[in-house]
């Protein structure tokens, strides 16, 4: 009789969420986890391990979250008491909260020095790129990923806002400013920047390709390290 085979358990992937008010992207969050989900084993964290906020629900969207919300995994972990070296790719969809939280946040940024030390796979979409905002050195003052090549929403489409106004970083520049190179595309297009293993996506709508290409980077990310 064959002896039965162990299921190999699926790596680890960070799922990296603001909690504030502004929230995180409904539409993002749930193509991001449910297309992560079927590679890895996706562990969600917020700031102080709070509740997120969703916000651009619908009513498929609002169904997915209630039945989300039911289950244990829905509980963010609180992101200053992760270890990133237990994760093997890091995600961060769309949240307009991220301006307000993640862009500051130091154990994200200690998480995100060694995904770039270690070339790990890494995303971000829309205003999650915000997220990469926090990885500048205290001494030096330069950014982690200032010779990076990547996008983020454009001034245009950050103007559509109701709330233009009040937000305190416009992507497009801030990005500029750290010393990255910004590309965009049309208002509300699909566009995705892959640079080595950081690959970023303009708004919302490239969260599926920019999920899509993080799959594509852990695999050669995976092949180098069994050379």
């Amino acid at each position: 009789m064959a002896t039965p085979t162990k299921p190999v358990e699926k790596p680890a992937c960070l799922l990296v969420c603001s909690s504030h008010p502004k929230g995180v992207s409904a539409h993002s969050f749930i193509t991001a986890y449910t297309s992560a989900s079927s590679n890895f084993n996706v562990f969600i964290a917020t700031p102080e391990g709070k509740s997120m906020e969703f916000v651009d629900l619908d009513d498929g969207s609002r169904q997915w979250l209630t039945q989300f919300k039911a289950k244990p995994i829905s509980m963010p972990t609180n992101l200053e008491s992760i270890d990133g070296s237990k994760f093997i790719a890091l995600v961060i969809p769309s949240c307009p909260g991220a301006l307000f939280d993640l862009a500051t946040n130091r154990q994200l940024a200690s998480i995100l020095y060694q995904f770039v030390r270690e070339k790990k796979p890494l995303c971000a979409v829309g205003f999650g790129v915000a997220g990469l905002f926090c990885a500048v050195d205290k001494q030096s003052q330069q950014w982690a990923f200032r010779d990076y090549s990547m996008t983020a929403p454009s001034l245009m489409d950050v103007a559509k806002r109701d709330d233009f106004g009040s937000l305190p970083i416009m992507p497009a520049d801030h990005i500029r400013k750290l010393g990255a190179t910004y590309s965009s595309s049309s208002l509300g297009g699909v566009h995705v920047v892959v640079d080595d293993h950081l690959v970023t996506g303009q708004d919302t709508v490239s969260t599926i390709p920019v999920i899509q290409n993080l799959l594509v980077v852990f695999s050669l990310h995976r092949q180098s390290k069994q050379r």
